[in-house]
């Protein structure tokens, strides 16, 4: 008899999991299931591909395009996951193959299409600061004229490489033709070359990507286990030490690597610089989720509503005052409904000033990571707060993430 785990929350996984399986096709999950143990891998790309696709359905639904049975979402999501997951890769210092046979001469051999084009990104941002200036300048539109250029070629062959390769080859062990687990908008419209290039301008011109509902589904529910370190991640690794060679690259490096991300504590930073300000023209600002006055900068806390170690998420909507008594207590616990809901007035107020001392970087970011491009600025407030909420449900209940509930005392 399987005996069932429980999850941090209390649950029963397996029961659930049974019950959820049987009420929908099973044949997405097998199939997927198939493709990741049997479909063959010449390089790393299917797993970045489901790894990308995987998170994008976790955490991204606000920009889910429905047409009947088909889900779309905006490609550049993609090629911006292919961003994060390659740059540590390539910058190491010894090389790491990310394909069998591939070896340092790119002029040579079987090589990573778009390798050559992410190294002058690379070596740009080396004495910079890295990865984490470079994301930075990306999320914040400022990346330098001077490297732009080789920015949008790093672009348009990543979008090239997910369309023609992994989309296209993935599955066709099961089905025998192309494409027939993940799609794509053909053709695919033209790159611009005279916008910055940032999370906007990928969302809105670099086309759509597709899969079945029930794909999505399994994803948003249980993607976590497929893309876990026992599963995509350790094959990634695996991969990447068996085409290397030299026997260098370990699994466990790999593992490290894989898991990298950029640091941006510049934005905590600006959130916090907004609300000093306010200090010295009020005296003192309100605990988002007591209401209780903050009496000094020194008594301040950023609290990311949506934990960063959960969300990955530094955005200002989602940087907010608190105590750090406060703050202690929630910890990286998520606000269920009723702590939200009694805290909206605040939250809202917070938003407004944010949204009035640095209009442009909180309407890009809440417009990317909540309300998507299209919405109406009309009645911003009340979209962005019921996708927050969605979001925190989310993480709560198909997640089983902790929540923080209302009926605890801060």
């Amino acid at each position: 008899m399987q005996k069932p785990c429980r999850t941090k929350t209390g649950i029963h996984i397996i029961p659930f999991l049974n019950l959820f399986l049987k009420s929908m096709d099973l044949a997405e999950y097998r199939r997927i299931n198939t493709i990741i143990e049997r479909d063959s891998a010449d390089a790393t790309y299917k797993y970045a591909l489901l790894r990308g696709v995987i998170e994008i359905c976790q955490q991204s639904s606000h920009l889910r395009e429905d047409d009947g049975d088909t889900v779309w979402f905006p490609l550049g999501l993609l090629v911006e996951k292919w961003l994060l997951y390659y740059y540590p890769i390539f910058a190491a210092a010894r090389f790491i193959p990310q394909k069998n046979g591939e070896t340092p001469d790119q002029d040579a051999g079987k090589v990573v299409s778009f390798r050559k084009h992410f190294m002058p990104i690379i070596v740009y941002y080396k004495e910079r600061g890295g990865m984490s200036v470079f994301y930075n300048d990306y999320i914040r539109s400022s990346i330098p004229a001077e490297i732009q250029p080789a920015f949008i070629s790093l672009v348009k062959e990543i979008r090239k490489t997910i369309t023609q390769m992994p989309m296209n080859h993935l599955g066709y062990s099961q089905s025998k033709r192309p494409y027939s687990v993940f799609d794509y908008t053909r053709p695919l419209p033209r790159l611009p070359n005279d916008s910055p290039v940032d999370r906007p301008y990928l969302i809105e011109h670099a086309g759509r990507f597709s899969l079945s509902r029930d794909l999505c589904t399994i994803f948003e529910y249980f993607g976590s286990f497929i893309s876990g370190e026992e599963c995509l991640l350790k094959k990634w690794a695996a991969f990447t030490a068996a085409a290397d060679k030299t026997r260098t690259v370990t699994e466990e490096c790999m593992l490290s690597l894989l898991t990298a991300m950029p640091t941006t504590e510049r934005a905590v930073a600006d959130a916090r610089s907004i609300y000093r300000s306010v200090f010295e023209e009020e005296g003192s600002l309100t605990c988002v989720w007591s209401g209780k006055a903050i009496s000094s900068p020194d008594a301040m806390h950023i609290d990311h509503v949506l934990p960063f170690s959960v969300w990955k998420n530094n955005d200002l909507w989602n940087l907010l005052p608190t105590l750090a008594s406060v703050n202690a207590k929630k910890r990286d616990r998520i606000p269920d409904r009723s702590r939200l809901e009694s805290r909206r007035e605040c939250i809202i107020e917070y938003w407004d000033l944010l949204h009035d001392r640095s209009p442009h970087q909180f309407e890009k970011e809440i417009s990317v990571s909540l309300l998507g491009p299209y919405a109406s600025w009309t009645d911003w407030q009340d979209q962005a707060f019921e996708r927050m909420m969605h979001k925190c449900a989310y993480l709560i209940d198909i997640r089983g993430y902790e929540a923080w509930y209302k009926t605890r005392a801060c």
